[in-house]
């Protein structure tokens, strides 16, 4: 991770990071997974964005500020049963480390902000749509095409303000949570 932040400081930057990293537990969910796998979600949904937002505040702040955007889940929003809950309680977390961290922009000048979208219409969710019932698909929010979810960060790049949260659910127009 830090050759990629260093490669970036040699390019100018970094200027824009995105956080899409995005996984759940092999195989078996909590609690029939053990410690470490389940961890090792959580690491990945969570710690890891934490960790690459870390490495690049002091080159932003260096350069001039910019832009961090946290993607979560729909499976981080809500008080329902969830089918992953480590992947769950990890996408809250980031959820929750974005809007708690909106002070960056004024000590960093690092605009942090987190879109929370719901099933995203990529090959694995189309294909998983293909196998569900006509009644499950009926009773389900339709898929979010991949772009929408490109322009809603690319606007929070552009515009955004740190600390928003941004749900998108397929169907619906996106919520913002501002601070």
């Amino acid at each position: 991770m830090n050759r990629i932040v260093a490669a970036a400081q040699k390019l100018g930057g970094p200027h824009v990071l995105v956080n899409n990293a995005g996984g759940w537990t092999p195989q078996r969910q909590y609690p029939q997974a053990t410690p470490a796998e389940w961890a090792a979600t959580i690491s990945l949904n969570l710690m890891t964005p934490m960790l690459l937002s870390q490495l690049v505040l002091d080159p932003m702040r260096e350069q001039g500020g910019g832009a961090i955007i946290n993607i979560a889940s729909s499976g981080g929003i809500g008080f329902e049963s969830y089918g992953s809950p480590e992947y769950g309680a990890a996408k809250a977390g980031l959820i929750r480390f974005t809007a708690s961290l909106a002070s960056l922009e004024s000590s960093h000048g690092v605009r942090m902000m987190c879109v929370a979208p719901d099933w995203i219409g990529l090959s694995r969710a189309q294909a998983q749509w293909e196998r569900m019932s006509a009644d499950e698909r009926a009773a389900s929010r339709p898929l979010i095409p991949p772009a929408e979810v490109v322009s809603v960060v690319l606007n929070l790049i552009q515009e955004g303000v740190g600390g928003t949260v941004v749900e998108m659910w397929g169907g619906d127009q996106p919520v913002v949570h501002a601070p």
